[in-house]
């Protein structure tokens, strides 16, 4: 590589100016370009861990690379001074050969900056980003079932609510049409629900039903709940985590990796040595590592933040806000509802009033007066049951 083609030139032009043996210099050469292999080697481990996804063993491979840079630096500076001493073409001692012709400059800054990538501030910028990016997907995978989960029990909710508005509404209308059709002969209600058995029970009956698909209603509003805190939820939970998985968080972490990169050639660079070869380290470090890791991250995360989180948001505020999916679904039931009761009540009052200032006074009156009361106060008890029960469940999933 470039650093260490320098160093051996200079130091070629060191021994030779300064007198060594040809098979000397060869053997210091040798040792150097044996060197340049051994370097580029670890540089290649390192990027090579460096760009595979994930994060396992990726802390370790640097810093052990890291030890192994400063072992053949030290084994370098060793095995050329033992080669030197062996000449006998110079009167120099073996530190004086060393400090003539040695790669001081060389080994000063690589040692500098191999002490500072031993940091791992690299390779930990790189780790958090993956972890950024697992968490990423598994919270998308858990938001996604979460969320087909919460629709898919809505949906159940939806159509029990469908079902059982109609139904009451159905029922109702029928009790309508019950009282408003009389028979061949019978010429008042009053008089239906005094001879008629199944006219006077046909109230009780549709309380009965009332107080069922009440019950009904109010366990799908709490299902409805259920679903509604699910959404709630990963709102707040993705809230809560998006200081450390959004994409400014990638992008912070991206340059604190991209800034210890590119500071090695400073922290490096002195004398005859320009440390070259790290401004190739850092751009690899980029391209094969550190940029495609903080693109997958962030891929992810706009999914999460882009997608997933804003659909939760008006899912909250929505679907999941209120006990039908549509408001105008409860709002027509309850006016149609409250059209039929007003009805009902219409007719019952007018027998009210024929009964109260027309009927004779007298035993008939009373039984018939009797009648009329149970049938009224059992509509508007169960009437009044079934909106206070309506708005329960309401309240339930707004709660």
């Amino acid at each position: 590589m470039e650093d260490v083609k320098d160093a051996r030139e200079l130091v070629e032009e060191r021994m030779r100016n300064t007198g060594f043996e040809q098979d000397i210099l060869d053997k210091v050469l040798d040792l150097l370009d044996r060197f340049d292999d051994d370097r580029e080697k670890l540089f290649e481990e390192m990027l090579s861990k460096l760009e595979q996804p994930g994060y396992d063993g990726l802390r370790d491979r640097w810093a052990t690379n890291c030890e192994q840079a400063e072992a053949l630096m030290d084994r370098l500076e060793q095995d050329m001074r033992s080669v030197m001493e062996d000449s006998q073409a110079n009167a120099m001692s073996a530190d004086e050969r060393w400090t003539a012709v040695g790669p001081h400059d060389f080994l000063t800054g690589e040692r500098k900056i191999w002490e500072n990538v031993a940091k791992l501030d690299v390779p930990d910028a790189a780790t958090l980003m993956s972890k950024v990016l697992e968490a990423d997907i598994a919270i998308i995978k858990q938001c996604d079932e979460d969320l087909k989960n919460a629709r898919s029990d809505d949906a159940i909710v939806q159509q029990i609510l469908v079902k059982n508005f109609a139904t009451a509404l159905d029922k109702t209308k029928a009790l309508l049409a019950k009282y408003a059709q009389l028979p061949t002969g019978i010429a008042r209600l009053v008089v239906l629900l005094m001879k008629d058995p199944t006219a006077k029970a046909a109230a009780l009956e549709l309380i009965k039903a009332y107080e069922q698909i009440s019950a009904e209603n109010y366990e799908a509003a709490k299902q409805k709940r259920a679903a509604r805190e699910m959404v709630l939820k990963n709102v707040k939970l993705l809230t809560d985590a998006r200081e450390q998985l959004d994409e400014d968080w990638i992008n912070q972490l991206f340059a604190r990796g991209a800034e210890a990169a590119g500071a090695w050639r400073g922290i490096g660079a002195t004398g005859d040595y320009r440390a070259a070869d790290w401004d190739w380290m850092k751009e690899n470090v980029l391209d094969r590592g550190l940029d495609t890791r903080a693109e997958d991250a962030k891929e992810q995360s706009k999914h999460l933040y882009d997608e997933l989180f804003p659909t939760f948001v008006t899912e909250s505020t929505k679907a999941f806000a209120q006990l039908t999916d549509d408001p105008a679904t409860l709002a027509q039931f309850t006016e149609d509802l409250q059209e039929t009761r007003e009805t009902l009540e219409e007719m019952l009052d007018n027998e009210e009033e024929f009964v109260d200032s027309e009927m004779a006074d007298g035993d008939y009156k009373q039984t018939a007066k009797a009648s009329l009361d149970l049938a009224i106060s059992t509509l508007k008890a169960g009437w009044d049951m079934m909106f206070q029960k309506t708005k329960e469940a309401d309240d339930q999933v707004k709660d």
